[in-house]
């Protein structure tokens, strides 16, 4: 009973830890982004809009994560994107370009 419920919260605890993981490099890729394109990252975060598995290149399960993020253009102009995590890896960035950078 209790190896069970060690086991339990070793798992969510590896689960917690991978999340945290993944959250952060969204974060970090979606501030390089941000600065690349002379935009401000909105409130300085990134929020998980979707979780799911998928099969990597090398034909493993891994979770796929989507993180939305909202930037400033100018002074008033509200645009989103969205950072997708396949695992640890980035998979691709998403913004709304229209007039981004201008």
């Amino acid at each position: 009973m209790e190896l069970t419920a060690t086991g339990i919260l070793l798992g969510i605890g590896w689960i917690w830890f991978a999340s945290m993981r993944a959250r952060e490099k969204s974060h970090e890729t979606a501030r390089e982004l941000c600065k690349s394109m002379g935009v401000e990252l909105l409130d300085d975060t990134v929020a998980l809009s979707y979780m799911g598995l998928k099969r990597n290149d090398m034909g493993r399960l891994v979770l796929k994560r989507v993180y939305d993020f909202k930037y400033l253009e100018g002074e008033m102009t509200l645009r989103h994107g969205a950072i997708i995590l396949s695992g640890y890896t980035l998979e691709s960035c998403l913004v709304d370009i229209h007039g981004a950078g201008h």
